[in-house]
């Protein structure tokens, strides 16, 4: 696949906190350095807040903003401005391994440990009994991915390599699965699941980003190795690598390569015009500002 790329080199001054700089971009492959352009592009990062939490915290950010940590059998609730609104112990659930934002008000808390889910409200408070997974005849889930479709969830059978679509309802049964997903695109490193705009997204660490349709055909590949984590907004794929942050716009497969405005970025969410990404120690909240 052959993309239109604008590469931003990043210019770093000592002792600021935005990042802005004059870019060279260029039309072609990414190796094709010889249709220089004279396109000028200026770029600012600006932190916003920052959220502290501990190496092995796990976090989300919900659509309109609000961002979620939990450790030690505690979940966290933070306002767009850092404020502390809710703070919940949940250790009758057993160790999280993700927490999935279903809308504002609704969190779906997942232990790989336990093989449960379990429903939250706004205030962090439990509004249910868990779903144990064994009862969908599913006990070696590795990991879920919220569904544009409020009612539904997809869990990753790790063991027999199947997607399983399923509603969030206990009364409900399976909706669709998705089987042998090695053996049909020779994949054995999925990082990632992501459904969004009416798309599924596999991520393989070293095979990239494969894109299905909601009933499971394979729309597109997008040959990558190394990704670190996806998102997808407005019908933008954004793929995050150790040291930039790469953005692609699917109807014109235009392509956007950005240093990243920090070191040790390892994972990252773009919500409500913000890119949130993780370090060790924080999680922090950009905006980023593009101009010619």
């Amino acid at each position: 696949m052959k993309f239109k790329v604008v590469i931003l080199f990043l210019a770093i001054f000592s002792k600021t906190t935005c990042f802005g700089q004059e870019v060279i971009g260029f039309e072609g492959s990414p190796d094709d350095t010889s249709s220089v352009s004279l396109d000028t592009i200026k770029y600012t990062w600006k932190n916003r807040v920052s959220y502290a939490l501990d190496a092995n915290e796990v976090w989300s950010v919900d659509g309109i903003g609000n961002v979620f940590t939990s450790k030690e059998g505690v979940i966290n609730k933070y306002d767009t401005i850092g404020g502390l609104r809710f703070s919940q112990s949940i250790k009758s659930m057993g160790n999280m391994s993700q927490m999935l934002p279903i809308n504002s008000m609704k969190l779906v808390h997942f232990s790989e440990e336990q093989q449960t889910l379990c429903y939250l409200d706004n205030t962090l408070s439990q509004t249910d009994d868990c779903l144990e997974l064994a009862d969908r005849d599913i006990v070696n889930a590795s990991m879920v991915a919220a569904s544009s479709r409020p009612d539904l969830i997809w869990v990753f059978d790790n063991l027999n390599s199947k997607l399983i679509l399923m509603a969030l309802d206990r009364a409900s049964q399976k909706q669709q699965e998705i089987e042998n997903l090695s053996g049909i695109l020779d994949i054995n490193n999925i990082s990632q699941i992501l459904e969004r705009e009416s798309k599924l997204y596999l991520v393989d660490d070293h095979k990239g980003v494969y894109v299905f349709d909601i009933y499971g055909s394979l729309l597109n590949h997008y040959d990558q190795d190394s990704i670190n984590k996806v998102d997808v907004r407005e019908q933008v794929l954004y793929m995050l690598f150790d040291k930039i942050l790469k953005r692609t716009i699917y109807e014109s497969d235009y392509q956007q390569i950005i240093p990243l405005p920090m070191e040790g970025i390892t994972d990252f969410r773009y919500s409500n015009q913000h890119y949130y990404f993780r370090t060790s120690q924080h999680v922090h909240k950009f905006s980023l500002q593009i101009t010619k």
